[in-house]
């Protein structure tokens, strides 16, 4: 297997949403396709993720704008892997920290 690990870019955000689409990491169950975009540098605030085509198009949107960060790996022309790489502090307004790691830090709501 030779695996080549590539830097997450907007011009790779086809790629991205498609190894979503398509892995089954997700338990194959359509509506918990998550695209990873509750753990992204944008505010969440007033954002609506509740269907898996809404989250598939913030995913597009967050990559072409550089709102999220990570590494795609491949085999060949196929994804087969994603590593998120937002820093933590980049993340405190998104809706994942706010949902589980508010705990040790004072939200700051503008």
């Amino acid at each position: 297997m030779d695996i080549e690990i590539r830097k997450l870019t907007p011009e790779l955000a086809e790629d991205y949403v498609s190894f979503f689409d398509t892995t089954p990491h997700d338990n194959n169950v359509n509506e918990h396709k998550c695209y990873c975009v509750c753990w992204c540098n944008n505010d969440c605030e007033g954002k609506d993720f509740s269907t898996v085509e809404k989250r598939r198009n913030y995913a597009l949107q967050y990559v072409k704008g550089n709102n999220i960060q990570g590494y795609l790996a491949y085999n060949g022309d196929k994804i087969v892997g994603w590593c998120n790489a937002n820093t933590k502090s980049d993340c405190l307004k998104c809706i994942s920290w706010q949902r589980f790691m508010d705990y040790g830090i004072p939200l700051q709501r503008t």
